[in-house]
């Protein structure tokens, strides 16, 4: 029982777990689309030109020379580094354009599939224990009702832990008292939410 990224309405952005609520009338692509390339992507993003230029290069050189030793009958040492030169430039200049021509399609293929956002689109993160607990059927908006009323308690909670610890000597008593009510509120209505969610996940309850 466990959900990830292979999950119809979720998606993986820089070690996050999103799901696209239905309501939000736009697709998993088009979403993740709307946040921008994340560092993997960054990093697959393939060798450079001048990587492309160094290899075609080498490639168009030592072919060009071999053809010249073996096929041509070329034996003098200046003559086969000139053709080596020669065959270098013509294998650079052969790379960098097959590189160009691919990316090209690449961004042609991108921008014909996913239409482009002007800002981040509506998204729920979802914890990765939720994730995790949650069964291989649920639904996307089981998944966000799940995650968010789960991280609506772990901030209420976290709001009370934090706020409770902080040095009241030199506030109004009647401030701190009525900032103490308001953050126990929201533990109690964020905790009474979250009990069903943690019954169904297994998780422990409030």
């Amino acid at each position: 029982m466990s959900v990830d990224a292979r999950h119809p309405s979720c998606f993986e952005f820089e070690g996050r777990l999103y799901v696209v609520p239905s309501w939000s009338g736009h697709g998993v692509a088009e979403t993740r689309h709307s946040l921008g390339a994340d560092e993997s992507t960054k990093r697959r993003g393939g060798a450079g030109p001048a990587r492309w230029a160094g290899l075609g290069a080498l490639v168009g050189g030592s072919f060009l020379g071999g053809v010249a030793a073996t096929v041509w009958r070329v034996d003098g040492l200046w003559a086969l580094l000139l053709i080596f030169v020669l065959g270098a430039g013509v294998g650079a200049v052969l790379a960098v354009g097959t590189r160009t021509i691919f990316r090209e399609g690449d961004a042609a293929d991108e921008t014909t599939t996913v239409r482009p956002a002007t800002g981040p689109l509506p998204r729920v993160e979802v914890p990765w224990d939720v994730a995790r607990a949650a069964p291989e059927d649920s639904t996307g908006d089981e998944l966000v009702l799940w995650s968010t009323l789960t991280s609506r308690y772990r901030e209420a909670r976290e709001a009370l832990v934090a706020g409770g610890g902080d040095d009241d000597r030199f506030t109004d008593p009647r401030e701190a008292g009525a900032r103490i009510a308001e953050w126990e509120s929201a533990y109690r209505t964020a905790s009474r939410d979250y009990e069903p969610v943690a019954r169904l996940l297994g998780f422990p309850l409030p």
